[in-house]
């Protein structure tokens, strides 16, 4: 007996030629508009091009050596300071499948192309945020709100000590500030602590960063919100953070493809999308690369 397709479906058609040309520009198109985080951290996917194949990658640790006097007649010292590493593995193979039938049907009609194609790029990006948050959301250094969601500019004071005091370059422009929506509009508020030090982009001529996400700056770090952090909560809630691109790492293995296989069983077209790809926080008690932001309650 033939074994009957277990799950949704969609009563729409197909002509299997041109449903990859039809879907993958526009699944990637709708991930990479939706990603926040994955172009905040370091990248480390492009050890992967080629034939070269693993599921490890080995970051080092480099510590910073001492300068050392040079004495005339003495030949220099060498430092033998031992370096340590993170690895990085590459263990999230992420996907979105739906079966459509007469997929033809769907084809005619552009509009719900997009809402197909959008909904699959949007699954796999919020996926893959969600899995940098989670290693993002552990680092070393946090700083309890005076009121959950709330910054005042007293605690941004004081995040700003926090990097300065561990060595965290924050005015290099690599760092970067994500906190929820409510965070984020207390942030806004123009009766706010913090409202009048934030720089609009569209305000200082930067569009490009409305397209990005960050759609302003504090002392010239990017703000930006993503619904991916929690709102409200407990005590270890965390509700936002500043970080450097150096706090975490991703390797993506295999980036976001789309493939089909026409079901005469199910007369439709049975469409997969995944990405494979490795997340890991870089941030450690003696490389500190940023600060959290805790609730209180």
């Amino acid at each position: 007996m033939a074994k009957h397709y277990q799950g949704n479906s969609s009563g729409l058609t197909s002509d299997e030629k041109f449903v990859p040309e039809i879907w993958a520009e526009g699944i990637y198109k709708y991930f990479e508009r939706s990603s926040i985080f994955r172009g905040l951290v370091d990248d480390y996917s492009a050890l992967f091009g080629g034939a070269k194949k693993g599921d490890v990658i080995h970051i080092p640790e480099v510590a910073l050596a001492s300068a050392q006097d040079k004495t005339e007649g003495n030949d220099v010292s060498y430092d033998n300071t031992s370096s340590t590493e993170t690895q990085l593995v590459v263990n999230k193979h992420k996907y979105i499948a739906k079966l459509f039938e007469d997929i033809l049907e769907i084809q005619g009609q552009a509009d719900l192309v997009s809402k197909y194609t959008r909904m699959f790029g949007e699954a796999l990006s919020r996926q893959m945020d969600a899995d940098i948050w989670t290693e993002l959301s552990g680092l070393n250094q946090s700083i309890t709100l005076s009121a959950d969601d709330v910054l005042t500019a007293d605690k941004f004071e004081e995040a700003l000590a926090n990097l300065g005091e561990n060595d965290v370059p924050y005015m290099d422009g690599d760092c970067f500030m994500v906190v929820n929506p409510t965070l984020y509009a207390d942030i806004l508020n123009p009766s706010g602590g913090l409202a009048q030090y934030f720089i609009r982009a569209d305000a200082g001529g930067e569009g490009s960063g409305l397209r990005s996400g960050m759609v302003g700056s504090l002392y010239g770090m990017d703000v930006m919100m993503s619904n991916t952090i929690s709102t409200g909560g407990t005590n270890t809630t965390v509700s936002g953070a500043i970080f450097h691109r150096s706090a975490c790492a991703i390797a993506v293995q295999s980036g976001v493809r789309i493939q089909t296989e026409y079901s005469i069983d199910a007369l439709g077209q049975k469409i997969v999308s995944d990405v494979l790809y490795g997340v890991k926080r870089l941030d450690d008690s003696d490389n500190i690369r940023g600060v959290a932001f805790k609730n209180v309650t």
